[in-house]
């Protein structure tokens, strides 16, 4: 069986309510945790039955070299919604369509 990892985007500049719109439709319940790596960031368990886990952070890094992009790829994306290992991804996709400010992005799949 696979394992999923997908990312959605969101290209505004300051995140504003988005934690909030996204637990709403998510039915999640985000922890705000601060890190050298990614910043401020929050973190939930995927919505019941769908399980995996869900990251909030910023595309935009800091580090000791300077500024970078958490996902390069994506640079009009300011924010990075990770949706890690969902049994149900798909679940995941149809509940943010709720929420068409996040694209998303891309999926990868491994063995």
């Amino acid at each position: 069986m696979s394992v999923v990892y997908d990312v959605y985007g969101l290209a505004e500049a300051i995140l504003g309510d988005e934690p909030g719109r996204l637990a709403d439709v998510l039915g999640i319940t985000w922890e705000e945790h601060d890190s050298d790596y990614r910043g401020r960031y929050f973190h939930a368990s995927g919505p019941p039955a769908v399980g995996g886990e869900l990251i909030l952070q910023s595309n935009d890094l800091r580090d000791e070299t300077g500024d970078y992009f958490q996902l390069p790829g994506f640079p009009d994306y300011r924010h990075l919604l990770l949706v890690n290992e969902s049994a149900h991804p798909d679940e995941v996709r149809e509940r943010l369509s709720a929420l068409p400010q996040w694209r998303f992005l891309r999926r990868r799949e491994l063995d």
